[in-house]
């Protein structure tokens, strides 16, 4: 029972990176949500998950070279990090973008007294946070191959 108090854990990396990747595929879910009512309720749901999401981001986009450190010399790691390492800051460039453009309608909104947010923007806005959903499922998934290989 000690060990269970006693454990610590060596590397940040593996629990940091499950709050982007559940808050950021969140985020696309309720940014498709606001593109069909508009409400300010579903702009706000979508900034807070999109804003966390890339706290939770750069978290893990930081704390993952502690991790490539530990893993050197497994093939595996050793083909993939770079493509991981690479599609993670792609991902973490998409959610500050997301984030910047979902504060900006909601600067807009309420500079202007919007009711509703415009379609145009709301239909960018979604687009960019679902093309960001597909991106960190991809780079979770190369991350994942990499912990635990590949299904046969």
């Amino acid at each position: 029972m000690d060990a269970v108090f006693q454990y610590q854990i060596p590397e940040l990396h593996p629990l940091t990176v499950h709050f982007p990747v559940a808050l950021l595929v969140a985020a696309a879910f309720a940014g498709a949500v606001w593109l069909c009512r508009g409400s300010a309720f579903w702009r706000g749901v979508t900034w807070l998950l999109t804003g966390l999401g890339t706290v939770g981001a750069f978290f893990a986009y930081f704390t993952g070279d502690g991790m490539e450190e530990q893993a050197e010399g497994v093939p595996i790691v050793e083909e993939l990090v770079g493509l991981h390492e690479q599609m993670a800051l792609y991902t973490l460039i998409g959610a500050c973008l997301a984030t910047l453009l979902v504060t900006a309608q909601a600067w807009w909104s309420r500079r202007f007294g919007l009711r509703a947010d415009p379609l145009p923007s709301r239909l960018l806005i979604a687009a960019v946070l679902i093309a960001l959903g597909v991106l960190v499922a991809w780079t979770a998934h190369i991350g994942s191959t990499m912990v635990w290989g590949v299904a046969r």
